[in-house]
């Protein structure tokens, strides 16, 4: 009993077992891996095959059976309107029908119907007809689908589906004709699909109600066409609109594997099920043949693990012997073993790390110790650049610490701007530090080059590795360059110079590559801080400026709430007034409110107008149709319409003699001078003139709108240009307005290359002047 203990503590034991264990889970891996790729491809197949077989059935039903009914009733309605043609009324038409001379397949009868939806006849005689409420509104060419509902004909109860069509005769509907159908036929149709060995295919309405029967449910049973809605999963999740594949229990308690397509355009549910059992009745049998398969490749496994484990042994405790004497300092031990080319190749190795471990021990401990002092160093350097956030700072520091580490008695450094390395900082003597360049370009001169190359660049012998131009500054002795670069900038440059040939180690050159980049990353976040105040400024003032559109915008929404309400509620009071006392009303006094309410009208019908062009603005999708016109002719049409609507007010039109045209848009112009009269009007309040003057001024025409009204206040000359600005922004304003008119005649202005500005007469009142240029072309638009 003690003996089989003590071999399963053995080595020999271990390794046969750890063999076994592989083995076999190799072997149950294979066989797991195979069932689940096989029971996935089954199950795969199976859900494709239920999904085409959806698909096509949901095509059938969108693009070939409900677009045939269609064409198949505008067919007929257009033979019906051919008829009327013929003989007009509906005499011959009823005797068709009735007669029978009109059968079309999958039709039970066709029926027609007045455009109110009132039943006048069809080709059943024990049908008595109905109100189609669905077909009101019928237009020319269209057609009128009602689904599947149960109806009451001669007493009887039954299913129908509606198609209807216009019958037509000049672009007039006279009559409608509908065709009634019953799912039987496309049931039959269904039916006769084949789905695996037992699957079927039925459809439900919306309601989740059977519209077709299941081929495979029990006669006699309860199921009925529009009886009760099922409750099963996939006619749940259909209903829903929803599509896809799923295993659940059917209508008839089995479980099924289910594939549900939701039809958008009647709403319907296409339903496709096939046993659950006999879809997959090929997996047990393939789950039997992968588990003897399995048992095989243990029982070889097993076989295979005896012999490996003896001759894997004994080797192993050779080099497990020699292993214990190198760990505990025996470096001079060496190890023989017999064996395969593998084993024997082991040993050698074995032997050769034995004897580099002996050779490099001590070489080893003097690398460490370099590599110390080095770390040491850039610790150092990273505690001061941590502490820094001035980048002239980072750099001075960077290069004393570097010039420290190297042992170089000179040293300078540049800082990166957008485009240039500005020098910052030299340590060297004054012959030297006159030959460094104070700025240069990447790519550009020698320090450019190197630093375009975005990589340490050492020379440890100027005299056979830099280049002659180098030479002129410092002709002999050792250099390091160090450019600083972030992923996606350039930020400063180190340089160090000694006059004595130094010979730096690989490790002491990637530490300097360690040192750039602690550097960079230094200078990158001072920078980066530098430039986030800047930012955080520019944000605060965004921010008071959002606030200020925000306000602004807030004003308009009240501004246009209260010029919306005012016309409104005249428009309205003087509307009843005439309505309520038309009888009582004189002449005079109806003539004065239709006045106030035509005046209103237009003032709303303004407003809108300001509102679209408003938008167009804001879009760019305003276009101008340019064409000669006469400036001087437009401004008399525009002031002597203000003058009939202000007859107290006294206006001025000064243009001279063979004033130029000019290239414009001429109800665009209109619409400026408009709003500018406008403006002027209202703040004048009939005191004093009124004046426009027009006047060319080099190659450009001008004009002038001037008032002797309430003036402007100079902080606001800029700003009443600005959309949405008003002077006075409390609802109980004097002036009406929502601050659109001007900002809209600038954009008009300047898109005709002009410009616009504003200023006060001297003496009161206000001037507004707009400039166009002279040479425009007449491009349309």
């Amino acid at each position: 009993m003690r003996t089989l203990p003590r071999f399963f503590s053995s080595l020999r034991a271990r390794i046969f077992l750890a063999l076994l264990l592989i083995g076999s889970l190799a072997g149950l891996a294979v066989g797991g891996a195979s069932y689940y790729i096989a029971r996935s491809m089954v199950k795969r197949h199976v859900t494709e095959n239920l999904t085409s077989v959806a698909n096509d059935v949901t095509r059938l039903v969108e693009e070939v059976w409900i677009p045939t009914l269609e064409r198949e009733m505008l067919l007929l309605a257009d033979v019906a309107g051919r008829f009327f043609a013929d003989e007009p009324g509906t005499a011959l038409l009823k005797r068709t029908l009735q007669e029978g001379q009109i059968k079309v397949p999958g039709f039970k009868r066709l029926n027609v119907f007045l455009p109110g939806g009132i039943y006048l006849a069809g080709s059943d005689p024990a049908y008595g007809g109905r109100l189609e409420e669905k077909i009101v509104g019928i237009r020319p060419g269209e057609t009128v689908i009602t689904p599947f509902r149960r109806l009451d004909a001669g007493g009887e109860s039954e299913v129908v589906m509606t198609v209807a069509a216009p019958v037509v005769r000049e672009g007039k509907v006279y009559f409608v004709l509908a065709g009634d159908l019953t799912p039987d036929g496309i049931g039959r149709d269904l039916g006769s699909l084949s789905v695996g060995v037992s699957g079927e295919i039925y459809l439900v309405d919306p309601d989740g109600r059977l519209i077709t029967m299941p081929p495979r449910a029990p006669e006699g049973g309860k199921l009925e066409v529009l009886g009760e809605p099922l409750e099963t999963e996939g006619v749940a999740k259909v209903v829903q609109g929803e599509s896809g594949v799923s295993e659940y229990v059917n209508y008839a308690g089995r479980r099924v594997v289910g594939a549900f397509r939701h039809v958008p355009r009647t709403g319907w549910g296409v339903l496709v099920e096939e046993d659950a059992a006999e879809a997959f009745a090929d997996l047990p049998r393939l789950r039997n043949f992968i588990i003897y398969i399995v048992l095989g490749l243990a029982m070889a496994s097993l076989l295979v693990s005896l012999v490996l484990a003896q001759r894997i042994t004994v080797p192993l405790r050779r080099l497990q012997t020699a292993a214990e004497k190198l760990g505990l300092g025996d470096l001079e031990y060496r190890v023989e073993v017999r064996g395969g080319g593998e084993l024997r190749g082991l040993a050698a190795s074995f032997n050769r790390m034995a004897e580099a471990l002996q050779s490099s021990q001590e070489l080893l401990e003097d690398r460490v110790r370099e590599r110390t002092a080095e770390l040491r160093t850039i610790n150092e350097m990273i505690a001061s650049l941590v502490r820094s956030r001035s980048p002239a700072e980072i750099l001075q520091n960077a290069l004393r610490v570097i010039m420290e580490f190297t042992g170089y008695e000179s040293g300078w450094c540049y800082l990166a701007s957008e485009k240039d390395f500005n020098l910052l900082y030299r340590r060297c003597q004054t012959g030297v530090a006159s030959g460094l360049p104070e700025s240069f370009r990447v790519g550009e001169g020698l320090l450019g080059s190197i630093a375009g190359e975005a990589r340490a660049v050492i020379w440890e012998d100027i005299e056979r590795s830099a280049p002659p131009e180098w030479r002129e500054v410092f002709p002999s002795g050792s250099a390091v360059f160090l450019p600083l670069k972030s992923t996606k900038r350039f930020l400063g440059f180190l340089c160090a110079h000694s006059a004595a040939v130094c010979n730096l180690s690989a490790d002491a050159g990637r530490t300097l590559e360690a040192m750039a980049d602690e550097v960079a990353i230094a200078l990158e976040n001072a920078l980066l801080y530098q430039e986030l105040q800047a930012h955080v400024e520019e944000l605060e003032q965004a921010n008071r400026e959002l606030r200020t559109l925000d306000e602004m915008k807030s004003n308009f929404i009240s501004a246009i709430s209260h010029e919306l309400k005012q016309p409104l509620s005249l428009i309205s009071g003087y509307a009843q007034t005439i309505r309520d006392y038309y009888e009582t009303l004189t002449y005079e006094e109806e003539m004065r409110c239709l006045q106030i309410i035509v005046e209103r009208t237009d003032f709303l019908s303004s407003l809108v107008d300001d509102l679209l062009d408003l938008s167009q603005l804001e879009t760019g999708r305003l276009r101008l149709h340019k064409e000669e016109c006469d400036l001087a002719e437009i401004t008399r049409r525009v002031v002597s319409e203000y003058a009939m609507k202000s007859p107290t007010q006294p206006f001025v039109v000064d243009f001279p003699d063979g004033f130029p045209a000019v290239v414009a848009d001429a109800r665009r112009l209109e619409q400026v001078l408009s709003n500018l009269l406008s403006n002027a009007v209202k703040f004048s309040e009939g005191k004093g003139e009124i004046r426009v003057e027009g006047r060319v001024k080099d190659d450009r025409a001008q004009v002038r709108v001037m008032d002797r009204g309430i003036g402007i206040e100079p902080s606001q000359l800029r700003r009443i240009f600005d959309r949405f600005y008003q002077a006075d922004i409390s609802t109980r304003r004097a002036y009406s307005g929502v601050g659109l008119g001007l900002f809209i005649s600038r954009e008009l202005v300047e898109a005709h290359g002009g410009r616009i500005w504003a200023e006060n007469r001297p003496g009161g009142g206000a001037v507004i002047t707009f400039e166009l240029p002279l040479s425009s072309q007449a491009d349309g638009d």
